[in-house]
């Protein structure tokens, strides 16, 4: 990081004294919003000389050698401060950092982005009115913050550093068209031919020779891609071949595609499968990364296990025993190494060790890869086995605790932090559940949320029915078919029943009523109901052990007496299954949530 010698910035107002300059001048309105017009110059005048004001320094910063730096932010367009060597301005008195265009701003801007009108410099006091957290640069598409460029007869936003940074009036991209293309500063109702889309925040392009209209942002998307919801890479075409099957639904949001207009589709020989472009560009659908010329990564088979014999495997989560496939038993006392459920609830065979009596797999969970695409997240993800068993995790949809295996991205760098359960990670589309009539798929977009049919709890990005309005959200999605319960020969099985009267069963356990819509538990034969909770718990996927983290030791025990414990968090006596006792105190609780709750609270020590 290296001073310069800048003449001129010993004489550039710093942008928060600029704005106190006109925080008391004249003002605009627009979307009900009160606007200061910034009309002050960013040179000091002469008048101000003699009074103290904030001095700037124009700094040349590396982000090499600035490693602390590089993750600012400009205190006026809360845009990060980034490239490998470029100017910035620092005010000793703020103390802030700022682009070097958002301090050498006029209060009038003639802008090649919007030709038509001027843009003039705009203070918002108050960024927490919704109709100003909804406005974006027409550059960047990030939001504005206080200091923005704006013209209100055309709606038009800029970012005081996009501003600096002129969009070019023609391009040049002969993969996507081979013709130059020149820039439309309008807004209109045209459809982009790449994503079929009309979107007037946008910027357009446009040959008038083949009347061929794009997006900014759809000039320089990638050729070839890996998209979470496909086994195969994509390729865009223009349109779709007429002598290939016709494709009509979008793979991630299931609309219409409309075959004029461009989209990616799999190449593979008999794969028919496309979507959108713009939905193929999602964050949690295509990473963005051009593939075209690189070798296709093959995961789909990679097993956990190695085949000994008949029936017999070595799975690597238990090295040093062999296990053997046998007919499903139903003892409550054996539960799946992998999803931590009884042996019985798959309904399928299980894997059973030869010497450790009480080690099992069910079948599927034995089969479970080491490296499987999950379809909301861009890279594959990664089976953690947990060889040690110390170790205990929420799962990032459901939100279940659970002990047993785990699924994440190894990744580096990679934003997905959360991790999944067995279970979850397996969802895939089409979805099929016993509770609906229908295949379910994921239709929300990244930051979309909707209600669950059953539970009623808001859910992002839910799998969801396209001939009703049924939304199943992966918690009701991963609960078990059928389950036990100790006074009931029969299994119990899982209901739910939309259309219901008003007529509510008791539970069995609790004796409150049970509303059948929010989905039970019940044996056809006996006519018992119960609660969800009050037959699997909180906790399902937990079993019996000891478990350390920062904090100490958990151990999780059978709550089989007749006395049952008071939760230290909720202060009732533990109804589940399972009870859960702290080495760091004299601490009982009845689930994780619990326990959770605590150690987040000032009552903790």
């Amino acid at each position: 990081m290296h001073h310069l010698d800048h003449t001129p910035s010993d004489r550039l107002l710093c942008p928060v004294e600029r704005i106190q300059k006109d925080k008391d001048g004249k003002v605009t309105t627009i979307s009900g919003g009160i606007h200061y017009i910034i009309k002050s110059s960013y040179f000091i005048s002469n008048a101000e000389d003699e009074k103290p004001v904030h001095l700037l320094s124009l700094i040349l910063r590396n982000r090499k050698e600035d490693k602390v730096l590089s993750f600012s932010f400009c205190y006026v367009c809360q845009i990060a401060l980034s490239g490998e060597a470029y100017y910035v301005y620092f005010c000793s008195y703020c103390p802030n950092y700022y682009h070097k265009e958002c301090v050498e701003s006029p209060s009038v801007f003639h802008s090649s982005d919007h030709p038509k009108h001027p843009l003039q410099l705009l203070w918002i006091p108050d960024m927490s009115l919704e109709e100003e957290r909804d406005k974006r640069c027409c550059s960047c598409k990030r939001g504005v913050d206080a200091l923005f460029y704006y013209c209100s007869i055309c709606d038009f936003a800029l970012h005081m550093a996009c501003a600096g940074n002129p969009t070019s009036p023609t391009i040049d991209n002969p993969k996507r068209h081979k013709h130059t293309l020149h820039y439309f500063p309008r807004k209109s109702g045209l459809f982009c031919d790449v994503c079929a889309l009309v979107d007037d925040s946008d910027y357009l392009y446009v040959c008038l020779l083949c009347d061929f209209i794009v997006h900014k942002r759809c000039v320089y998307l990638p050729y070839v891609i890996k998209v979470s919801r496909h086994n195969h890479r994509l390729t865009f075409t223009p349109n779709l071949p007429s002598e290939e099957p016709t494709v009509t639904d979008c793979g991630v949001c299931h609309a219409k595609i409309n075959e004029n207009y461009g989209e990616y589709s799999c190449t593979k020989k008999g794969c028919v499968y496309a979507v959108h472009s713009r939905c193929a560009m999602q964050s949690d659908v295509c990473d963005g990364k051009k593939l075209e010329g690189e070798p296709e990564e093959v995961y789909e088979d990679t097993k956990m296990f190695e085949e000994k014999g008949d029936g017999i495997i070595q799975h690597q989560s238990h090295p040093r025993h062999q296990l053997r496939l046998e007919k499903i038993f139903h003892d409550e006392s054996h539960h799946c190494q992998a999803c931590r459920r009884p042996s019985y609830d798959h309904g399928g065979n299980v894997y059973r060790c030869m010497q450790c009596d009480d080690f099992i797999f069910h079948e599927s969970c034995a089969y479970l890869p080491r490296t499987k695409q999950f379809m909301l997240h861009v890279h594959p993800l990664t089976l953690d086995p947990s060889y040690n068993f110390i170790d205990w995790f929420q799962c990032g949809k459901c939100y279940r605790y659970s002990c047993g295996f785990r699924y994440a991205c190894v990744r580096v760098p990679c934003d997905f932090f959360p991790v999944l359960d067995t279970l979850c990670a397996s969802i895939c589309e089409p979805f099929d559940h016993h509770s609906h009539p229908h295949s379910l798929f994921i239709t929300s977009g990244e930051h979309e949320s909707k209600i669950c049919s059953i539970c009623q709890s808001s859910e992002p990005q839910p799998l969801n029915c396209l001939k009703c309005d049924f939304v199943l959200c992966f918690y009701c999605a991963t609960l078990p078919h059928k389950a036990r319960y100790k006074h009931d020969e029969h299994f119990l099985t899982f209901s739910y029943e939309e259309d219901a009267n008003d007529e509510l069963y008791g539970c069995e356990i609790c004796e409150e009523d049970i509303n059948p819509k929010n989905g039970l538990y019940a044996c056809n034969e006996c006519g018992v109901t119960l609660h969800i909770e009050c037959l699997l718990g909180r906790d399902p996927n937990t079993t019996p052990g000891s478990f350390s983290n920062s904090v100490g030791t958990l151990y999780i025990l059978p709550n089989t007496y007749s006395t049952r414990p008071i939760c230290t968090t909720c202060r009732r006596r533990c109804p589940y299954q399972i009870k859960i006792n702290s080495s760091g105190g004299p601490y009982i609780f009845c689930s994780f949530d619990c326990y959770q709750r605590l150690c987040r609270s000032e009552d903790w020590s």
